[in-house]
């Protein structure tokens, strides 16, 4: 059994938002889950977490694990974490116990060799390392040894005979593809991201929706969502692609004023090609979620284009409540010179966009603010259908209005983009709407759209979306 009082000696849990959790169920001496994160510390170094004995054994790894076989790298054997420290990721206070930014930069299952004082041989299988590591503690006289034994080495291991048969037969799954003039290696294509749905499906999907949806990125610092494990397991937000990332991902380091982690400015993608897209598909990125507003050629914000709502039905409304709010909100937006498009959210409820340019005497608060101001005027019209107050004990019976939504500091699921929810044996899309559709429906099931419903629907109707991209019309 693992033990986790040194890992408590050294954390207060008023000050760090790291978990406190108790030492779990021991039966994982075959093998388990594992996670890399990214830990920029003092010095960025990434920290390989293995469950066993109902806890994480760690190590950290200044250079991250070896990529090939070759010189064994360093890895320091830090002490147990609890196994809720599978999936934290956040911003550890500066002055704290290991003070800085985490991420998930890689997690899955493993399976064990060999597991000894003083050597550890695994297999690891992730989106990012699949491959066999072995752990293992210097002699006591050799110069990198410490005295303490936490000094141990990392070293990548060439596959066995058995292994590497094993692993040929499977090559099929983790092929090298060209797109769009880049070379990619895709991996675990087999692996079931949704019931029933591999991984090959959602990057066929994404690969085939890539022309539509591409135009609705350009320029949005995104916000990936993650489900190395499918919609079945955990998922963790990520917003840059870590170390291992291609050079040619465009990053921007943006401002990230009152973010939860206290950081001042964080780094973001921009998608704004087909590898781009396929390349996080392959990382079982499943959800994109965009600002309203772009950044310009520099990499600096630029005021919002992008007028939204967020129509979330409460407890006994849906779908078709949220239609009828839509179409109302559509009308006082027309009054006032904008043209609304709408989409599902691919969710329980709908989202609404409108084009908009901002005056020189208007600042990024002025789309929250008109917002704000309609969907209360919906409120007091009709108190018993609408509100646009965030409680959730408000909402019962009511469409809730998210007008809070055009704050700078929120993203929305982009248009097109897959949802974590799998509904008659596919994953359902964020999926733009005709107005007829809207005015029209009376069962909220024909609102529910797959992958293929979605391309099917774009090579009748074009881009459902596309006067979001247009020139924005004065906000009032």
């Amino acid at each position: 059994m693992g033990e986790l009082g040194t890992y408590r000696a050294k954390r207060d849990p008023g000050r760090t938002p790291e978990p406190f959790g108790d030492v779990g169920s021991s039966d994982t001496d075959a093998g388990g889950r594992f996670v890399v994160q990214e830990h920029h510390a003092r010095r960025l170094h990434y920290d390989v977490r293995l469950e066993r004995g109902g806890v994480l054994v760690c190590w950290a790894v200044p250079k991250g694990l070896p990529e090939q076989p070759g010189a064994p790298r360093l890895a320091v054997h830090t002490e147990d974490h609890p196994l809720e420290y599978l999936d934290f990721h956040g911003e550890i206070p500066k002055g704290e116990y290991g003070g800085g930014a985490m991420t998930v930069w890689d997690s899955g299952t493993y399976e064990t060799e060999k597991w000894s004082d003083d050597e550890v041989a695994v297999t690891l299988r992730g989106e990012r390392v699949d491959g066999r590591f072995v752990f293992f503690r210097p002699a006591r006289n050799e110069a990198r040894a410490r005295t303490d034994g936490k000094d141990w080495l990392v070293t990548r291991r060439t596959d066995d005979g058995g292994t590497a048969k094993e692993r040929s037969a499977g090559d099929v799954q983790s092929p090298r593809v060209a797109v769009g003039g880049r070379t990619l290696k895709l991996s675990n294509l087999d692996k079931q991201l949704y019931p029933g749905t591999p991984k090959n499906a959602v990057v066929d999907y994404y690969a085939r929706v890539a022309d539509t949806l591409l135009p609705h990125l350009a320029g949005r610092p995104v916000t990936l969502r993650r489900f190395p494990d499918g919609i079945e397991g955990e998922s963790f937000y990520e917003k840059n692609a870590g170390r291992n990332a291609p050079s040619w991902l465009r990053s921007v380091v943006v401002p990230t004023p009152g973010s939860s982690r206290g950081s001042s400015s964080a780094s973001f993608l921009v998608v704004e090609e087909l590898a781009a897209l396929v390349y996080l598909a392959n990382l079982a990125v499943l959800e994109l979620h965009v600002p309203q507003w772009r950044v310009d050629a520099d990499d600096q914000p630029s005021p919002p284009d992008e007028l939204v709502f967020d129509l979330d039905p409460g407890p006994g409304t849906g779908l078709l409540e949220c239609a009828a709010v839509a179409c109302r909100i559509r009308d006082r937006l027309a009054a006032d010179g904008l043209t609304a498009v709408v989409k599902t959210s691919g969710s329980k409820g709908m989202q609404m966009t409108a084009a908009v340019a901002l005056g020189a005497d208007q600042d990024a608060s002025a789309t929250s603010e008109y917002a704000k101001r309609l969907a209360e005027a919906l409120a007091r019209e009709t108190p018993e259908a609408v509100t646009a107050v965030m409680a959730k004990d408000r909402r019962h019976g009511k469409v809730f209005v998210d007008w809070s939504q055009n704050n700078t500091a929120k993203t929305t699921v982009a248009p097109y983009s897959l949802r974590a929810r799998a509904a008659h044996g596919s994953p359902t899309v964020s999926t733009p709407l005709t107005w007829d559709e809207v005015e029209g429906c009376t069962d909220p099931e024909e609102l529910v759209f797959s992958p293929e419903d979605v391309l099917a629907r774009i090579a009748e109707h074009g881009d459902l979306y596309a006067s979001a991209l247009g020139e924005g019309a004065p906000l009032p």
